[in-house]
């Protein structure tokens, strides 16, 4: 791994006053649009930024809304408006020259096998345009683990559709609150999809985003299979606050001096 892969969370509204600070860090930003509505950020300000960013040799990741995002939903308003969001996302990506667009799956809590087929069913016919244009700029779509038990849902959809432009974010924050299996098991089933990963710690009861090593994750059988794997995914401190992050940074740094 080396530093070119390290990202931290970055609120979209917020790039552009958090600028200097990444710049002067050599810090890549996740952009994270959840707070702000697409339609309401500057797209040409975030482009500058990126234009700014590239010229240290820095580069984005983009993390796309998840309210009222469902790819595989089979009702025709949600679906409508998932097919803008994903627009807008990619739009947005290629005026940040983003590496990666993460995407929530939409999924509910608890989804049975019935929802599950058929939110696979639905996923498979909406990708493959949004596919064609990432490639276009050179960017991987990832669906990110939330609520699901089991890795299997995202191994059926990543092994039907079958591209490059198209893997998994491993959330390990998740995963410790709602996966019921063992971690290296989760790694080892999505490894050939892998392209991401959010990093942040709980105690497992709910989605706390506290520092690295501040929870119960297992995070030493995540590095161990790191640094033990031909996957090289890029990382992102998924931290809300800045001195957060920072005791993340430093965690990751006696583990990967190279990245960080």
């Amino acid at each position: 791994m080396h530093s070119s892969s390290l990202y931290i969370y970055t609120p979209a509204h917020l790039l552009p006053a958090r600028l200097p600070f990444l710049l002067n860090r050599k810090l890549q930003p996740e952009v994270a649009c959840q707070e702000v509505l697409l339609e309401k950020l500057d797209y040409e300000q975030l482009g500058d930024c990126a234009t700014r960013l590239q010229e240290q040799g820095l580069s984005t990741t983009l993390h796309a809304p998840y309210a009222n995002f469902n790819p595989g939903s089979s009702k025709k308003r949600p679906r409508q408006t998932s097919l803008q969001i994903t627009d807008q996302s990619l739009l947005l990506a290629e005026k940040l020259r983003a590496r990666r667009i993460v995407f929530h799956p939409g999924l509910t809590y608890g989804a049975d096998r019935n929802e599950l087929d058929l939110w696979l069913k639905n996923s498979l016919s909406f990708w493959p345009e949004f596919l064609q244009r990432a490639a276009e700029f050179d960017c991987t779509l990832c669906i990110e683990n939330i609520y699901e038990t089991t890795p299997d849902i995202f191994v059926d959809l990543l092994s039907a559709i079958n591209s490059p432009q198209m893997g998994h974010v491993f959330d390990i924050g998740h995963w410790n609150i709602f996966a019921t299996g063992k971690l290296i098991n989760w790694l080892k089933a999505t490894a050939p999809y892998l392209k991401h990963l959010h990093l942040h710690d709980n105690h497992g009861e709910s989605d706390q985003h506290l520092p690295v090593g501040h929870g119960y994750v297992p995070f030493s059988t995540l590095f161990q299979w790191l640094k033990s794997t031909a996957s090289h995914p890029t990382i992102t401190l998924e931290n809300h606050t800045l001195p957060e992050t920072e005791q993340s940074l430093k965690i990751l740094q006696q583990h990967f001096p190279e990245l960080v």
